[in-house]
């Protein structure tokens, strides 16, 4: 997958910034791998205040946020009551009344929201994620810190797949899964990089991008229009599939690519509506499935081992972060180099 994205990276004006993406991406499946191993102490503590209480609060901003909402749902499948916040939102409009965990996820440990939401959950057990344990999240909790220090370049990439593993590696000692599934997870990835290139030529030709998934699957679907977002400069409309359903589905034509990220099970099943969807509709269609169904009809399928957890979204971050590098690189000749961002928001 890396030949792909430097392949891609040849048409750019000044790839520094996707080269800065690849070193950082070169490195996320064995500093997660170093991760889990380091923050046992930190997972054990953390997952014993989670089981003790049944319930846990997320607050994050950005990519940080998706990721806690995968992990609320996943923990919300084995009984804990689980809220995944915005930073931003809670800051403004807190929950009247909170005393369970909360957990703080911040790559920097700076995010000016996350970081302002701490004084107002004093006597609650803070704990957080984050790469950088000298940051003032990183001092003012119990932190889970990932290795490699902070992620330079300007998109989630190995930030957020070393934050999705250190909360698998929670929901393993709660007995979601075991630890060899999860290194199995890590080491995962697409069938064929065939069904990458294919469905990267339905995304550069489409006029409007769609992308979509239901319950665990629906935050992978937020970071991969996140990604592309600030990386393309074009925005992607990203819904939760139950919502696009309602409504939205108004703006599906033969000028737009609908990503959907499928898993195994009964919302796996469910994603056969959209085929006749497609049939009416007439747009261009890519699957990243994990599931154990048919293809879907007309669809650029981008098969992975099958799941319905954590572990299969796991699996699919190496090739959704390709694909959405990749279409930035056909559509901005700076991609990875902001215009008006940066890598910490200090502001609001």
């Amino acid at each position: 997958m890396r030949a792909m994205i430097e392949k891609y990276a040849s048409l750019l004006q000044d790839s520094s910034g996707v080269q800065a993406i690849l070193a950082e991406m070169d490195r996320q499946i064995s500093d997660a791998s170093i991760s889990i191993d380091s923050a046992k102490e930190g997972v054990r503590e953390f997952s014993k205040a989670i089981r003790t209480n049944k319930a846990l609060l997320l607050l994050g901003m950005g990519a940080s946020h998706y990721a806690n909402e995968l992990f609320a749902l996943q923990l919300r499948k084995v009984g804990i009551q689980a809220i995944a916040i915005s930073a931003s939102e809670f800051l403004y409009d807190p929950l009247p009344v909170w005393k369970a965990p909360v957990l703080f996820t911040s790559q920097s440990g700076e995010s000016v929201e996350t970081v302002r939401c701490l004084s107002l959950l004093q006597g609650c057990q803070l704990f957080s994620i984050t790469l950088n344990g000298n940051s003032t999240i990183g001092r003012k909790t119990y932190a889970l810190v990932a290795s490699g220090g902070e992620e330079k370049a300007f998109a989630g990439t190995r930030s957020v797949t070393l934050t999705i593993s250190l909360m698998a590696s929670v929901c393993e000692v709660l007995g979601c899964f075991t630890k060899k599934d999860l290194q199995r997870a890590l080491l995962s990835g697409p069938e064929t990089v065939e069904s990458l290139e294919k469905a990267l030529g339905l995304l550069i030709q489409a006029r409007q991008v769609v992308a979509t998934g239901r319950s665990l699957f629906s935050p992978i679907a937020h970071l991969f229009a996140l990604g592309c977002e600030e990386l393309s400069r074009i925005s992607i409309l990203c819904l939760e599939s139950g919502q696009l359903r309602h409504g939205p589905t108004e703006i599906l034509s033969s000028d737009t690519t609908l990503v959907l990220f499928r898993q195994d099970g009964t919302l796996g099943q469910l994603a056969g509506s959209f085929e006749e969807l497609q049939r009416k509709a007439g747009f261009s269609f890519v699957v990243f499935d994990a599931s154990s169904f048919k293809a879907l009809d007309q669809a650029v399928t981008i098969r992975f081992p099958t799941g319905e957890d954590m572990l299969a979204v796991l699996g699919m971050m190496s090739a959704f972060q390709t694909l959405m590098i990749t279409f930035a690189c056909a559509k901005n000749p700076y991609t990875g180099i902001p215009r008006y961002g940066s890598k910490v928001t200090t502001s609001e």
